[in-house]
């Protein structure tokens, strides 16, 4: 799986798993796609990563922060000059339970937010600039729970942050949110949408999905004007047959108010995508092109909605 980043230096691409002694972390020059940097390596030494995540980076680019699943965030400060990353130090993940966390962000004032896989009504985690935790929040979209200990693994999907915003989009439904995080730790939803009521079956602290449920988002970017979603919109069931029939092959458009501003068939099947921060570009994965890194102007994007 990889994952996309925009820094001033070019793009970062993740590979959550790659083999021993290959770079994790790749830069891209923008416009070319050349690779002008590297670093990171998988192995469960100082500095090395068991399956990265990437959650957010200070304002400047200057240090980066990576999660190494389950319970461990990574630092790379930049080298003087360049696209060169070096490993500076780690923290711990400090949860009050023990909870596993799944997703992760880091906002730019320091504080990060966390999806949780079980354990509680709260879905959401938020944290301070250490990484212990400060508070729960977020109930469970799909309404009929009624225990205090619901069972979020039907809820999993994507996270990324913009400032001191940031967004949520289930894979398994069309569930998508923001909210922000203020400076006094105040936790504000923005707006949340079903884009497509779920079809499931409700038990008291879990659910199941049905064959004729509708799969959701599989990548997400966020910039300070347009949110961006790929959308499978497939039967669910056909991902149980084919791994890849879920895949989607559309992208959705919103604004960061939760207006639907655009809805855009794509060519290939696409998982991650990226609205850069310093160009007015949109990129996706192509998953049918041995990964290639598809490169669309935003101006192109708006105007070609279905």
């Amino acid at each position: 799986m990889v994952a996309f980043s925009s820094l001033d230096c070019g793009i970062l691409m993740v590979q959550r798993c790659k083999l021993p002694g290959e770079p994790i972390c790749q830069i891209l020059e923008e416009q070319t796609g050349e690779r002008v940097g590297s670093f990171g390596s998988r192995g469960q030494g100082p500095g090395e990563f068991i399956a990265a995540e990437f959650i957010g980076k200070t304002e400047g680019d200057d240090t980066l922060y990576f999660v190494n699943l389950p319970s461990t965030v990574l630092l790379y400060a930049r080298e003087e000059k360049g696209a060169d990353y070096r490993y500076v130090g780690s923290e711990k993940i400090k949860v009050k339970d023990g909870c596993f966390t799944t997703r992760f962000c880091r906002l730019s004032n320091g504080y990060s937010v966390a999806t949780t896989l079980s354990g509680g009504k709260e879905f959401f985690i938020l944290f301070d600039r250490d990484f212990k935790e400060i508070k729960r929040f977020g109930n469970h979209p799909v309404r009929g729970m009624t225990t205090e200990a619901n069972d979020f693994m039907q809820l999993q999907g994507e996270m990324v942050s913009y400032k001191n915003s940031f967004y949520f989009a289930s894979r398994f439904f069309g569930y998508l949110c923001r909210y922000d995080i203020s400076d006094e730790e105040d936790v504000t939803l923005k707006w949340e949408k079903m884009l497509v009521e779920p079809v499931c079956n409700v038990y008291e602290a879990n659910l199941a999905r049905k064959k004729n449920n509708l799969d959701g988002f599989y990548g997400l970017t966020a910039n300070d004007k347009y949110v961006f979603v790929t959308y499978s919109g497939e039967l669910c069931y056909k991902a149980f047959e084919n791994y890849s029939a879920c895949t989607p092959k559309t992208l959705l458009g919103f604004s960061i108010d939760g207006e639907l501003v655009g809805k855009y068939a794509l060519e290939h099947q696409s998982m991650s995508v990226l609205l850069s921060q310093y160009t007015p570009q949109l990129y996706l994965l192509n998953c049918e092109s041995e990964c290639n890194v598809e490169i669309f102007e935003m101006d192109d994007i708006l105007k070609a909605k279905l």
